[in-house]
C-alpha cells in the first residue's frame, strides 16, 4: 500500500513539472521613462507608450481616440539616432487572441489581447501596435508597445505570449476588429499585421438573464408626468411653427435654388473607379492626375518569334482594357506610319507619351547580318519580321535617352523596363537597368501603380485590384488570351534556342 501511495506521489509530482514546462507566461507592458527606451536601460524590456511620451519626442500631442500611436513610431521615438534600426522587414504576429475581463459596468465590455511574435525578423522586432475599431462605426482605440533600442529578441522568444493593456467600455453585443501590427514597418512589405474580428458579450452572456429583463423593464416605464408633458409640449411646437410660418408668407422671399452636382466622370475615370471598388481596402487616388489616360508607348524586338509579337500585343490590349491607359503600339499604327514614316512617328510618341515601356529580350542583342534560311520555321520567322514593324531603332534611341537622362540628373519615371517570364534579367540591355522594371504578368498591380502614381502599400493596409492580380488577371477573357500567348512564346522561344544550338554544334 505505501510502495503504491509513494509511486502515484512522484507520478504527481512529474505531471506538475511538465505542466509547469509547457505553462507560457505572458508578458506585460511596463511604465518606463522615454531616456529609458532610447537608450536602453535595464527594465524596459516591453513598454507601453503614453501620449506625454509623443509629445516629449515629436513635439505635438496625438489625438486622444489615437491614444499613443503616430505614423512612423520607430523612426520617431527610437531611430533618429540610428534609423537603420527601423528599416528590416518584422512579419506579422500569430496566434492573435481576445480575452474579456471583468469590470464592473454592467453595460460595456472590457478586452485583453495577447498574441505571440513571428519567429521570421524576430532579431529586428521593435514593438507592437494594437488597433481596436468598432465595425460600421468610427470609434477607434490605439496602443503602441516598445522594446529598448538595444534589445534583440532571440527566437525562442516566438512561443513568448505578449499582451495587451486593457481596452475598457466596448457596447455589448457588438462587432470590432483589432489588429496587431509588428514593428517597424518598411512599405514594401504586406504581411506585417494581423486582423481579427470578435463580438462583445450580449447583455444575458455577461450579466444573466435575471439582471438584463429587470433593466430593460425599468427602461420600457415612463412615469406620468412625462406622459401629460410631451402632448403639451407637441402641441406647443406645432403652434410656433404655424406662427412663424404666416410671419414669413408676408415677408418678400428670396429664392435660392440649390444645385445638385452629380460627379461626371470620363470613359477613364469611370474604368479608374471600376478598378477602385475592387480594392481590399478603401484607397483613394490621386487628386492631381490628369482627367485623360496616361499615354503608354509600348516598344519590343522583331528578332524573337512570331509569339513574342503576339504577347507583347495582347498586353497592349490588357493594359488599355482593364489598367485605364491609352496604349501606342506600331501594330495599331499601320496607317499612320505608313503616312508619316517609321522614325517620324516614333520620335514624335517618344516625345508625347507619358510613359515608355520596353519589352526586354534576347533579340534585343541581335546583330544583323546574311540571313541563312536553312530550315521552313526559320523562313517563316524571317518573312514574318521582314513585314513587321520593328521598333529595334527606337528601342535604341530609348536607350540613349535614359543615358543622357541619368547623365544629367533628370527624373527616369517615364521609361519602364519589363520582361515575360521566358526571358531573363540578362536580356535587360545596361542602359534600361537604371530604369524600373517589372515582370510580367507577376507585377501587373507594380505596373499599375507606376502609371497611375497609386501606392500599393501603406501601414496598416494594402491597395488589391482584383483584375490585375496575380489570380484574378487569368479570370478576364484578355487576361486569359495573354497568359496562353505567353505560354506559347515560351514553347517556341525554347524551340528557337534549341535550334540555334544544334546549328553552333554543326
Amino acid at each position: 500500500m505505501l510502495k503504491t501511495v509513494f509511486v502515484l506521489y512522484h507520478l504527481l509530482g512529474l505531471c506538475e513539472l511538465l505542466w509547469a514546462n509547457n505553462v507560457v507566461s505572458a508578458i506585460t507592458p511596463k511604465d518606463c521613462s522615454l531616456d529609458c527606451i532610447q537608450q536602453g536601460g535595464p527594465g524596459c524590456e516591453y513598454c507601453r507608450i503614453t501620449r506625454e511620451h509623443v509629445q516629449e519626442a515629436v513635439g505635438f500631442t496625438s489625438m486622444k481616440e489615437f491614444g499613443s500611436c503616430i505614423p512612423w513610431p520607430c523612426f520617431d521615438l527610437l531611430g533618429k539616432q540610428d534609423p537603420k534600426i527601423c528599416q528590416h522587414y518584422v512579419q506579422a504576429p500569430n496566434d492573435v487572441m481576445v480575452e474579456f475581463v471583468q469590470e464592473s459596468d454592467p453595460k460595456s465590455d472590457t478586452i485583453v489581447v495577447s498574441w505571440k511574435p513571428s519567429y521570421y525578423g524576430i532579431a529586428f522586432l521593435r514593438g507592437f501596435q494594437v488597433t481596436l475599431q468598432a465595425l460600421g462605426g468610427s470609434n477607434i482605440a490605439c496602443q503602441l508597445f516598445l522594446f529598448h533600442r538595444n534589445l534583440s529578441l532571440p527566437a525562442s522568444h516566438s512561443e513568448m505570449v505578449y499582451m495587451s493593456d486593457p481596452f475598457p467600455g466596448l457596447s455589448l453585443d457588438s462587432k470590432y476588429a483589432v489588429t496587431v501590427m509588428a514593428l517597424p514597418v518598411p512599405e514594401e512589405w504586406e504581411h506585417f499585421y494581423h486582423s481579427k474580428i470578435f463580438s462583445t458579450r450580449s447583455c444575458s452572456e455577461k450579466n444573466g438573464l435575471e439582471q438584463c429583463k429587470k433593466e430593460d423593464a425599468m427602461s420600457r416605464s415612463v412615469s406620468p408626468s412625462l406622459v401629460l408633458i410631451l402632448p403639451l409640449c407637441l402641441t406647443a411646437v406645432v403652434i410656433i411653427v404655424v406662427l412663424l410660418a404666416a410671419l414669413t408668407k408676408k415677408r418678400p422671399q428670396l429664392h435660392i435654388s440649390k444645385l445638385s452636382i452629380e460627379p461626371v466622370l470620363t470613359s477613364y475615370e469611370e474604368q479608374l473607379y471600376k478598378d477602385s471598388r475592387t480594392m481590399e481596402e478603401v484607397a483613394f487616388l490621386p487628386r492631381d492626375r490628369p482627367l485623360t489616360p496616361p499615354r503608354l508607348l509600348i516598344c519590343y524586338s522583331c528578332h524573337d518569334c512570331p509569339a513574342h509579337i503576339r504577347s507583347v500585343m495582347l498586353l497592349g490590349a490588357f493594359i488599355q482594357q482593364h489598367m485605364a491607359t491609352q496604349v501606342i503600339l506600331d501594330m495599331w499604327e499601320t496607317l499612320s506610319m505608313a503616312v508619316e514614316g517609321n522614325m517620324a512617328w516614333y520620335c514624335r510618341h517618344i516625345q508625347e507619351s507619358d510613359f515608355i515601356l520596353v519589352i526586354c529580350s534576347k533579340g534585343l542583342s541581335y546583330k544583323s547580318g546574311p540571313p541563312e534560311p536553312d530550315d521552313s520555321n526559320v523562313e517563316e520567322e524571317l518573312e514574318f519580321e521582314s513585314n513587321a514593324f520593328s521598333s529595334d531603332t527606337a528601342v535604341q534611341l530609348i536607350r540613349e535617352e535614359v543615358g543622357r537622362a541619368k547623365a544629367k540628373g533628370r527624373d527616369l519615371s517615364k521609361y519602364m523596363a519589363a520582361i515575360f517570364e521566358y526571358s531573363e534579367e540578362e536580356d535587360i540591355p545596361n542602359e534600361m537597368r537604371l530604369v524600373s522594371q517589372y515582370r510580367l504578368t507577376t507585377d501587373l498591380e507594380l505596373l499599375f501603380s507606376h502609371l497611375h502614381g497609386v501606392a500599393l502599400h501603406r501601414p496598416g493596409g494594402y491597395l488589391k485590384i482584383n483584375d490585375i492580380t496575380e489570380e484574378g488577371f487569368s479570370k478576364l477573357p484578355a487576361g486569359a488570351a495573354l497568359q496562353q500567348a505567353i505560354y506559347e512564346a515560351k514553347i517556341a522561344m525554347r524551340a528557337k534556342d534549341q535550334r540555334t544550338m544544334e546549328k553552333e554544334d554543326l
